[in-house]
């Protein structure tokens, strides 16, 4: 840990603007720790990708796991053990043998050190992937009563690199679906994809919210499309009636349910035929306009595809 550069956190909390929120434009610094020739990934975008789609690659935690045990006696050492595991290590892919190793030695490791050095990677590290270390260590602690460190999460989960671990100690805190939602609404990117997996419909303003924007992300929708079909009760909805704003948003979340080109969608939902039903009555007295065509257009291309005949023709008398 270099203690002379300026910390991820403070960049993040320099950055942030007046609604709590990190600028569109805003990306972490390059570490100095990297390798030039290393490709540069979005915020957010190789842990996302690794999880979505390649699977976390097998790496070795040998070096995290000694910083572990140097924790007990020497900070310093632990610190630098960390640094050099950062320059090629990425914590997506050792997060579970780091916090199965510290869960099986928790007799010998003591507390208080384990959670020092977490809080020291998360408050005052340099580097990214030494930032997710102290979070994924902080997520076998209490941290429910520490307001200041929850106020420093808070800060650190408007990076999109970051919210997938945050959201992990969020999970333990008090009112966690309340706090998920809090972050899922101030980013937009990969963190909100991971913060709405993480999400539990246990209220209604939490189920209205991943219909009408949970899906919504600069990604793309697709990737939270099913989690907010279901959590977001779509095919009840379309059934109930929706004004012409819910309308709306109806047919955003329906088109993103049918691109399944990186994610499954529509085929994973159950009776899709019936939702697809539920959404063309729901259509049927909605006036003409560009996101009902565009949706009804999808639905007929999507119906063409897989033979549903019946479906691709009640499409195409409402076009």
């Amino acid at each position: 840990m270099n203690s002379t550069s300026e910390s991820i956190y403070e960049n993040i909390c320099r950055a942030r603007n007046q609604r709590e929120e990190l600028p569109l434009e805003y990306s972490l610094p390059t570490e100095e720790a990297s390798s030039p020739d290393k490709p540069r990934f979005a915020d957010g975008a190789l842990d996302g990708i690794a999880l979505y789609h390649m699977g976390a690659p097998d790496q070795d935690a040998s070096l995290l796991k000694q910083a572990v045990d140097a924790a007990a006696t020497d900070l310093d050492q632990a610190h630098e053990l960390i640094g050099r595991w950062v320059t090629d290590g990425h914590m997506i892919s050792v997060m579970n043998k780091v916090l199965q190793y510290v869960i099986e030695r928790r007799q010998q490791l003591p507390p208080s050190e384990i959670y020092r050095l977490a809080a020291e990677c998360v408050l005052k590290g340099a580097h990214r992937e030494e930032v997710k270390l102290g979070l994924v260590l902080l997520a076998l602690f209490d941290t429910d009563q520490n307001e200041p460190l929850k106020n420093a999460l808070r800060i650190l989960a408007l990076s999109d690199e970051f919210t997938l671990y945050v959201v992990q100690v969020a999970a333990t805190w008090t009112k966690s679906s309340q706090e998920i939602l809090r972050i899922a609404k101030a980013v937009h990117g990969w963190g909100r994809i991971h913060a709405v997996a993480a999400l539990e419909p246990d209220t209604q303003d939490i189920a209205d919210w991943l219909f009408t924007e949970g899906w919504n992300n600069t990604i793309l929708p697709a990737y939270s499309a099913l989690e907010c079909c279901r959590k977001g009760n779509l095919r009840q909805r379309l059934e109930g009636g929706l004004t012409e704003k819910e309308y709306t948003c109806a047919c955003g979340l329906l088109m993103a349910l049918l691109n399944e080109g990186p994610v499954a969608g529509i085929s994973e939902v159950e009776d899709s035929v019936g939702l697809l039903n539920a959404f063309l009555d729901c259509s049927a007295d909605k006036a003409v306009s560009p996101h009902r065509q565009k949706a009804l257009q999808q639905i007929e291309t999507y119906a063409r595809d897989h033979e549903l005949a019946q479906i691709s023709e009640r499409t195409r008398t409402l076009l």
